[in-house]
């Protein structure tokens, strides 16, 4: 109380008017350290390199210069705090730090306390989103190589745009994306039902099972069921339709059974995670409800379609969102099951293995690679917000 009344005091408003400028001037450097670290697009080893040895720096920023003419001042300015943004960051830090210690009734500061618990998330998305996502957008505009980038305007996207693999690829992730949200929605809710109205006797066995290929890695998982759905006449899916008088198929070479393969994998990792949070909501649910319900004479189907399903739109919203977003990402479960990014006719490439296929596989396609990761995530973001405005979640007026 009495620091806080301290920091109400004229003399710590005069003292903090005065150690304003160091965090003005902190925030500027920070500003500029970002900007060039921002300018150098993913180049920054290269480019201390070029600047270390005084070599050729045109690939860079500007345009090569002509015989017996140099840089402007600004140019080797800029040059300067490109090369040295790390520590105009952290000089910037530290003006920022030296003032908080100037002014240690902030922190005791309410209306400060918002604003520090905020930044750490804001440094976080500006970091590991924004930075990204820039750096994305630009590139994608890029023909990026290892002798130097050129700026090529929207030649990655016809290109992409006019090349089949990536139409059988967009088809595979939408086909993989409704299937398991199909069949990862409605089970796994139905199963925690059964299981939290207690009416498998081993409920907690049948819930720790269900769980279990959770926690089992997706490498490991991938490679069991390529062995699975090998085309050896001793694979298991082989000797199963063995025991129905059938015989033995590829099932990694056709387009449906290979879909079928990764969609299985999917379902038997996943079903116990939405498990739990179905199991969550329906903790959430009221007893009083059910009990209402069996003296009205309600039957278990009648309160799962009356009580459950209308009380577990919320759960049922969440798990959907983060079905797409899954479905429409899926890359290492098809790597896996394949043993690798090139499957028979493509029957198993997906948005991301395309992705892949040009950013790391090809050499000197990563404008490419970033004009794809682009097209995913507004594809994504399209089919996401779709999904929320059919079901309620935006858009609709309170009454």
């Amino acid at each position: 109380m009495a620091m806080q009344v301290q920091a109400n005091l004229p003399g710590g408003h005069r003292r903090r008017r005065r150690g304003a400028a160091l965090v003005i001037i902190g925030a500027l450097m920070l500003v500029i350290g970002l900007a060039g670290l921002f300018s150098l697009q993913g180049k920054a080893v290269r480019f201390d390199k070029a600047y270390d040895t005084q070599g050729d720096l045109s690939p860079f920023f500007f345009s090569k210069l002509e015989e017996g003419k140099s840089y402007s001042l600004f140019q080797n300015l800029w040059f300067g705090i490109a090369r040295y943004r790390l520590w105009i960051m952290l000089a910037g830090l530290a003006l920022a730090v030296v003032f908080v210690a100037l002014n240690k009734d902030l922190l005791y500061y309410q209306k400060a306390a918002p604003y520090v618990f905020v930044a750490p998330f804001i440094f976080t998305f500006l970091i590991f989103f924004a930075y990204p996502l820039i750096s994305t957008i630009l590139m994608s505009f890029q023909d990026i190589k290892g002798s130097g980038t050129s700026w090529i305007g929207l030649k990655n996207y016809r290109d992409l745009f006019a090349n089949k693999n990536f139409y059988t690829a967009v088809q595979n992730s939408v086909t993989y994306m409704v299937l398991t949200c199909a069949i990862l929605i409605p089970l796994p809710m139905l199963l925690a039902y059964l299981a939290e109205m207690k009416i498998a006797k081993t409920g907690k066995l049948f819930k720790t099972v269900a769980f279990m290929p959770v926690l089992c890695s997706v490498v490991v998982a991938g490679i069991i069921f390529r062995m699975m759905f090998s085309e050896l006449d001793g694979a298991l899916m082989n000797q199963v339709r063995g025991l129905f008088g059938l015989e033995p198929i590829t099932w990694l070479k056709g387009a449906g059974t290979s879909m079928f393969a990764m969609v299985l994998l999917c379902f038997w990792r996943w079903t116990g995670m939405n498990m739990l949070y179905y199991m969550a909501g329906l903790k959430s649910i009221p007893n009083e409800l059910y009990e209402a319900a069996e003296i009205d004479g309600a039957n278990g189907v009648q309160k799962f379609t009356k009580i459950c399903l209308p009380l577990l739109k919320p759960t049922t919203i969440y798990v959907l969102t983060i079905s797409i977003y899954a479905g429409l990402a899926m890359f290492t479960e098809s790597y896996m099951i394949f043993g690798g990014n090139n499957s028979p006719k493509n029957y198993g490439l997906t948005i991301v293995g395309y992705l892949y296929r040009y950013g790391f596989e090809k050499v000197d396609k990563f404008g490419f690679a970033s004009a794809v990761g682009l097209v995913l995530l507004i594809g994504a973001m399209i089919i996401t917000v779709a999904q929320l405005f059919i079901t309620g979640t935006i858009g609709r007026k309170e009454e």
